[in-house]
């Protein structure tokens, strides 16, 4: 390594490295010299996950504010990330280890002011104007909404001052992010470029000096196995190679047999959009139901649409089951805007989530998973709610519909979701496939991560949105100038609908 800047020999010299991240070993990382060493206007860094880039330019930010007085914006992939940085400012402002530095004069979620003049800036991935001579450090680029026009923006803050950094795992071979990267289609003159895979990085390898030398020649299973720590060795069993290799190898996974692309997943991908996440292993959590009562309280305030679509892809050992609601919206809609996780749950516990979903929420149907072992829970929700639940048979051919169907919409800018990675790679790992028999399907790669369950799950709520059952929506509105209410109208049918059953 040449000598260290100015800013990196700071924060060497006088950041407490393990107290400002939270690990006890915390040591600084070769890449992040690098950067902190670098000069050029323009850098770009295709990187692995999880390599604490983020924190590395919250530490650049406040070393140039404290130095030298310089204002710095991050651009996030949503909200949540926006914030995070700021944590991290916090953090590293603490932890210096110096007297007499210019006091903060202003600090909220997404900012911070010294008594210097630096600002801090966080914005959760809207285009900026304004800002002269500020840094502009644009995180997850590749991830981004509104990437290219982020980067538009960027170009002219830095017209009297000020750098561009661009740091981001991949997101399939295009976008902004990928055409400076590879300069695949133009040169982009000046840029700096940095290739930062796992194996480089010591909270990672087990040997970053060998594995630099060797790892780059070799199958990412072999590399995985010579010079990955436990965690990484468990992350690379867990996820499809080609997963893997996007998330934490600064791999482009070639678009030619997704369904659905990176772009048109990244153009649906709303970072301000209401969604409730819950999660549960093995055995009930509160945080089941207390997600479902956020959405029926968004729904009561009026602050979401007033109408949902279920969708349930059933599993249990090896499978989870995905139960997700999209609300019907003006201009036919489909936002997502609940997402519930059940692995390894029993069918008994898995009925009465289900149950809490259709008494909770304004449900006009439910799409439910019947194949295999998920036929008596779809059976047994069914009769619960004959009107509203429909089970569904999973074949080549429903599955060509429904992924079709999905396809289409999103094509359309009619299905907005949240920034959540796991969806989006779920969604982006459908295949469409011709088979030796010359057969079409839609599919995922028969691996033992996943199978695309929070695909199919999505892909059932919007067929349940966009072609509701016709029993549901026909006599509905005529109960309701009957019955008085909506609920008195949906409780008539579904008696009058258990009638016709026993008679039968």
């Amino acid at each position: 390594m040449k000598q260290l800047s100015k800013r990196a020999q700071y924060l060497v010299d006088n950041l407490d490295l393990p107290a400002s991240t939270g690990i006890e070993d915390a040591r600084w990382e070769h890449f992040q010299l690098e950067h902190l060493c670098s000069n050029s206007t323009f850098r770009i860094e295709n990187k692995s996950r999880q390599i604490a880039w983020s924190f590395l330019v919250a530490a650049e930010a406040i070393a140039n504010a404290m130095l030298d007085g310089v204002s710095s914006i991050f651009q996030s992939i949503n909200l949540d990330e926006a914030k995070e940085k700021i944590v991290y400012a916090n953090n590293i402002y603490a932890n210096l280890r110096l007297a007499g530095l210019p006091k903060v004069t202003r600090n909220n979620m997404l900012g911070l002011e010294f008594a210097n003049g630096a600002r801090i800036i966080s914005s959760p991935g809207t285009p900026q104007r304004g800002k002269a001579r500020f840094w502009v450090y644009l995180d997850e680029w590749a991830h981004q909404k509104h990437d290219r026009a982020n980067y538009t923006a960027a170009l002219p803050i830095i017209t009297k001052g000020g750098m561009i950094r661009g740091g981001s795992s991949p997101m399939g071979a295009s976008g902004i992010f990928w055409e400076i990267d590879t300069q695949a289609f133009r040169q982009y003159p000046g840029y700096e470029h940095k290739k930062t895979p796992w194996w480089e990085i010591y909270a990672f390898s087990t040997n970053v000096r060998e594995a630099r030398k060797l790892a780059p020649a070799m199958p990412t299973a072999h590399r995985v196995e010579l010079f990955g720590n436990e965690r990484i060795q468990a992350i690379y069993a867990n996820m499809p190679e080609e997963d893997f290799q996007q998330e934490y190898e600064c791999i482009y996974v070639d678009e030619s047999t997704a369904w659905i692309t990176w772009e048109e997943i990244k153009a649906a991908a709303d970072p301000m959009l209401t969604c409730y996440f819950a999660e549960a292993r093995t055995a009930l959590t509160p945080e089941i139901g207390e997600s479902i009562d956020k959405l029926a309280g968004a729904i009561k305030a009026d602050k979401v649409e007033r109408t949902y679509a279920v969708g349930v892809d059933i599993g249990r050992t090896r499978n989870t089951t995905e139960i997700f609601a999209v609300g019907l919206g003006t201009a036919n809609v489909y936002p997502l805007r609940l997402c519930i996780t059940l692995d390894n749950m029993e069918f008994d516990d898995q009925l009465s989530i289900l149950m809490q979903v259709m008494d909770s929420l304004p449900v006009v149907a439910m799409l439910i998973d019947q194949n295999g072992l998920g036929r008596n829970l779809a059976e047994n929700a069914a009769k619960r709610h004959p009107v509203k639940i429909q089970p569904v048979a999973f074949t080549n051919e429903t599955k060509r519909e429904w992924a079709t169907s999905a396809k289409q919409l999103i094509q359309q800018h009619r299905t907005p979701i949240p920034v959540d990675r796991d969806l989006h790679y779920q969604i982006h790992s459908i295949k469409k496939l011709i088979t030796a028999s010359r057969n079409l399907v839609f599919d995922t790669e028969r691996n033992e991560k996943h199978h695309a369950d929070k695909f199919w799950a999505w892909a059932l709520a919007l067929s349940g949105a966009h072609h509701p059952t016709p029993t549901t929506l026909q006599i509905l509105p005529h109960a309701v100038k009957l019955f008085g209410s909506r609920e008195r109208a949906e409780s008539g049918i579904e008696r009058g609908n258990h009638r016709g059953q026993r008679r039968r």
